[in-house]
């Protein structure tokens, strides 16, 4: 293994579960994340992930969709997939179809599908229960779709040959996954979670394939690629990233992030945002819940319980309006600060941005 590029020890490995009480939150498993270049597949990794532990239920909440701005891009989403699919009556297969919103959209509009994911809590008899395996073969797939599946499934390009296998090599296949390049432009340390595995470039990611069209969403947070199954390589052959362009020391942005939660806490402050990357920026930056007093989220399934780890309380933009204490808020992703500003219109407040 190359050497280590990023540590950070003693995180939840579930950065989207919320909890009940305090008390459940403060329990809540942890785990080291140690990044690496991985030397077969040329992808960075998390060297420490350890698959066991990964439970997903009812506690896990990554849904996004109250929000206008996500509503948005998932019709960017659905735009770019609907280009792909050249006959309504081609056949889809979501892999890792998570609660079942983006799987319902598509049969929504005529289209033929069916989801998998061992999680799924709903009753929709287009979704198995199950991870998809060799035993899904000959199902006659056009297009199989994996939207934030792949940065959680350890050996990336082993299941792709699983899924290609499965279905002869034939049809097509559209990934999104979040993209490394990001957080490296960014230096954004909250954007690391045990969870993901692995952590692609548009490069790294197109390395998989002999012929692959790449591009980006999400204000490029996010990127996708579209390929043909036949142009899967049969192993990966060479290396496209190397240590040195892969410029993770976030040192600098941590002090920074550090010096402006110092500089505010007097102020009274809340974060808005209880995903991924809320959990990450508290678990690294106020462990013992001493600086931030709250966690502001849209989500009704994530109001009134606590964060992983650290069991920050999370409220209602509602029940943060009615506080008088709060009068700095760090909005934890770019994409949504203006929605958040014109929701909050208090001119009073002053906003962060991560």
């Amino acid at each position: 293994m190359s050497k280590v590029l990023f540590v950070q020890k003693s995180v939840p490995v579930f950065q989207n579960k919320v909890y009940g009480t305090a008390e459940q939150a403060a329990g809540a498993v942890c785990g080291d994340v140690v990044m690496q270049i991985h030397p077969q597949e040329g992808i960075v990794i998390n060297s420490a992930f350890d698959p066991t532990v990964m439970q997903y239920d009812a506690d896990y909440q990554n849904e996004q969709n109250y929000s206008p701005f996500f509503q948005d891009y998932i019709g960017e989403v659905l735009a770019r997939f609907e280009d792909a699919v050249t006959d309504k009556k081609m056949k889809i297969a979501e892999i890792g179809c998570g609660k079942g919103y983006f799987l319902d959209l598509l049969h929504e509009r005529g289209l033929d599908v069916i989801g998998f994911d061992p999680a799924y809590e709903g009753e929709n008899p287009l979704v198995v229960k199950e991870y998809f395996d060799e035993r899904y073969k000959n199902l006659g797939i056009d297009i199989f779709l994996l939207r934030h599946t792949m940065e959680h499934i350890p050996n990336p390009f082993r299941f792709l040959h699983t899924v290609a296998k499965a279905n002869d090599y034939k049809g097509k296949i559209f990934i999104e996954v979040p993209t490394l390049d990001w957080i490296i432009s960014k230096k954004s340390f909250w954007d690391i979670f045990y969870e993901h595995c692995n952590y692609f470039t548009e490069a790294s990611f197109a390395n998989f394939f002999t012929q692959a069209e790449t591009g980006r969403l999400f204000n490029g947070q996010y990127m996708y690629i579209l390929a043909d199954l036949s142009n899967l390589k049969p192993e990966v052959n060479s290396f496209v990233i190397s240590e040195e362009s892969l410029d993770l020391h976030f040192d600098e942005t941590l002090a920074q992030w550090k010096s402006l939660i110092s500089e505010h806490k007097d102020n009274g402050i809340a974060i808005w945002g209880a995903g991924a990357k809320g959990s990450t920026f508290l678990n690294l930056l106020d462990p013992e819940r001493t600086n931030v007093k709250m966690v502001v989220d849209v989500s009704p399934k994530k109001q009134n319980k606590f964060i992983a780890h650290t069991a920050h309380p999370i409220v209602s933009p509602e029940a943060f309006k009615a506080r008088t204490d709060i009068g700095t808020v760090i909005i934890m992703n770019e994409n949504y600060k203006e929605e958040i500003i014109r929701s909050v219109n208090n001119d009073s407040i002053n906003f962060l941005i991560l």
